[in-house]
């Protein structure tokens, strides 16, 4: 049942958020900062976080985590109140856009937002503190999602159908380009939440969605044929 099961999820993380609450982000604080304070300058980066290994907590780990129970928890949810079979790609070009130009927003904010959280935990070695990530920085990621988006939507051009549901889908006549990237933004998804990184979960669900939809579309016109 996936509402139950949706339900466990949250509750599961909401009791491992409330536990992460209740740690120290070092288990001996003085400890570890006389540690650090004793690496000479060679391999100083990496005599730092080997220290910090020895006394950080599990306090962020649980946090992250907690948040990627919560969120797959209410997916569960969403999918029943929708109902498994009745998932189905968007019912026009205008929506199907939307959700990959939605998809590359929350992506680059998911990439921005990552430098802040790392920042504002201050894990980093004293004498190289993180930055937040710059304009220049930026521009790389961003438009290569540009032209990875540009590049699927010429797809909609022609021999597509819209509003196919998922339940269908095969792999008869199958559009080898999309199912590779279908199956990388599926990977990227279940890496997110299984390896507890929150920040990504959102952009990765929606692009996930967005290839899905292209190649459900893309699929059922060749079948047509």
């Amino acid at each position: 049942n996936y509402v139950r099961f949706g339900i466990f999820l949250i509750i599961l993380g909401a009791g491992m958020a409330f536990y992460s609450y209740s740690l120290p982000i070092y288990n001996d604080e003085a400890s570890f900062i006389k540690g650090i304070s004793q690496i000479g300058d060679i391999d100083a980066a990496q005599h730092f976080y080997t220290i910090q290994d020895q006394y950080l907590t599990a306090k962020y780990l649980l946090l992250d985590y907690s948040i990627c129970a919560f969120l797959a928890g209410v997916i569960s949810i969403f999918i029943a109140a929708i109902g498994f079979r009745n998932l189905k790609s968007p019912s026009n070009i205008s929506s199907l856009v939307t959700i990959g130009v939605v998809a590359l927003g929350t992506s680059m904010l998911a990439y921005y937002g990552d430098s802040w959280l790392n920042l504002s935990r201050n894990l980093s070695p004293p004498w190289s503190p993180l930055k937040l990530l710059g304009t220049d920085t930026l521009k790389k990621p961003l438009y290569f999602l540009i032209a990875w988006l540009v590049l699927h939507c010429i797809v909609l051009r022609k021999d597509f159908q819209l509003g196919k549901r998922f339940r269908d889908f095969s792999l008869d006549y199958i559009a080898i380009g999309l199912l590779s990237s279908t199956l990388l933004t599926g990977g990227f998804t279940v890496i997110t939440i299984i390896g507890g990184q929150p920040i990504y979960v959102v952009p990765a669900l929606l692009w996930f969605y967005f290839h899905l939809s292209l190649l459900a579309g893309k699929q059922s016109a060749l079948r047509m044929e």
